[in-house]
C-alpha cells in the first residue's frame, strides 16, 4: 500500500488552520439550552505535610470580579526544516459567584464572561465571535476543600470551549479539611477541555506547597505548585482528520484570603506536542509555551 504524503505547503495549512481554530461561535443568551448539571465535585487531596494555624476552605461569594490574561505560543515544526510560530493572546474579564447548593461543604459555582479581548498574533479576532462568546456562563460544583467538578458552558463555539479549560486556575485544589501553613499535598485531576484548538482530555497532577502572605494589608496563604500534564484529542481539518499528544510541566503561585477568596494567581507552561495526519503518515513536533495571571477587575 502506497502512504501519500501531504505537499508540505498543504500540511503547513492543514495544521494552522487546526491551531489557529474557528472564529465560529453558535448559540446565545436567546438560543442557549439550560446546561445540565456536571458531575459531582471530587473530594480533596490528603495532605502529605501536616500544615499550622487556622485551615483556609472555600466559602461562599456572591460576586468576585477578575481579570484573566493568557499568553500562548506555538512553534510548528514542518517536514524540510520549515518552522511557523503563532502567537495567541486573552483577555476575559468574569464574574465569580459561589453559594450554597444544600449539601453540606459543596457549593454551586456560576463563572459569567463579561468581556473578552482575543488576539491571533497580534490581530484581532473576528468581532462576531467576540460578540458571540460575551456573557457565557458557566456552572459547576465545588467543595469546600476545593475539588471542582467539570465546568459546563451555556453555549458552544471556539472562545467558550478554549476559556473552560482555563477558568480551573481560579479554584486550586485545597486539601482534606482546608489548607494551613506548612501544608504540602498533591493533587491528579482528569476532565476534558479543548486546547490549542483540540477538544480532547487531560490528566494533570500537581504539587502544592502553602506558606504565610499578605495582600493589601491583609493576611493571605500562597500555594506554590509545580506539576506535569498529559493531553490528548482529536479533531478534523480539510477532509483531514488530525491527532494531538501533548505532554509538559507547570509552575503557579496562588494567592487566597483567609476567606478562601482567591486574590491573586499567575504562572507558566511549556510542553511538547505532536500532530499527526494518520491518513498520509505525517507527524510534525510543536513546542508549545504559556504563561498566565489573574488579578481582582477592580484593582488597578
Amino acid at each position: 500500500m502506497t502512504v501519500r504524503r501531504l505537499d508540505a505547503a498543504v500540511l503547513m495549512a492543514v495544521l494552522l488552520a487546526a491551531c489557529g481554530g474557528s472564529s465560529t461561535t453558535t448559540g446565545g443568551p436567546s438560543t442557549a439550552p439550560t446546561p445540565k448539571p456536571g458531575p459531582a465535585a471530587p473530594p480533596g487531596p490528603s495532605p502529605t505535610v501536616p500544615g499550622r494555624g487556622p485551615a483556609v476552605t472555600y466559602e461562599p461569594v456572591r460576586s468576585a470580579a477578575y481579570r484573566l490574561e493568557r499568553h500562548d505560543s506555538l512553534t510548528l515544526q514542518y517536514p524540510g526544516g520549515a518552522t511557523q510560530e503563532q502567537v495567541r493572546d486573552r483577555v476575559a474579564f468574569l464574574h465569580v459567584g459561589v453559594v450554597e447548593s444544600g449539601t453540606e461543604g459543596v457549593y454551586q459555582v456560576t463563572i459569567l464572561l463579561d468581556s473578552l479581548r482575543a488576539l491571533e498574533n497580534g490581530e484581532p479576532a473576528a468581532p462576531d465571535s467576540i460578540a458571540a462568546a460575551r456573557g457565557t456562563r458557566w456552572t459547576g460544583s465545588l467543595t469546600s476543600s476545593g475539588g471542582l467538578s467539570q465546568l459546563t458552558p451555556d453555549r458552544q463555539g471556539t472562545l467558550p470551549d478554549e476559556l473552560t479549560g482555563r477558568l480551573r486556575l481560579l479554584f486550586p485544589a485545597l486539601p482534606t479539611g482546608g489548607v494551613r501553613e506548612g501544608m504540602e499535598w498533591s493533587d491528579t485531576t482528569e476532565y476534558t477541555l479543548t486546547a490549542d484548538a483540540f477538544p480532547g482530555s487531560e490528566r494533570a497532577i500537581t504539587t502544592y506547597h502553602a506558606t504565610e502572605g499578605s495582600a493589601g494589608g491583609e493576611k493571605t496563604i500562597v500555594l506554590t505548585s509545580t506539576g506535569s500534564y498529559e493531553r490528548s484529542g482529536k479533531r478534523a481539518q480539510a477532509d483531514q482528520e488530525l491527532e494531538m499528544q501533548a505532554t509538559g510541566t507547570r509552575r503557579g503561585v496562588h494567592q487566597l484570603g483567609r476567606n478562601g477568596v482567591l486574590v491573586s494567581a499567575q504562572g507558566n507552561d511549556v510542553g511538547d506536542m505532536t500532530i499527526t495526519v494518520p491518513s498520509v503518515g505525517q507527524t510534525v513536533p510543536v513546542k508549545q509555551a504559556g504563561s498566565y495571571s489573574i488579578t481582582s477587575a477592580a484593582a488597578p
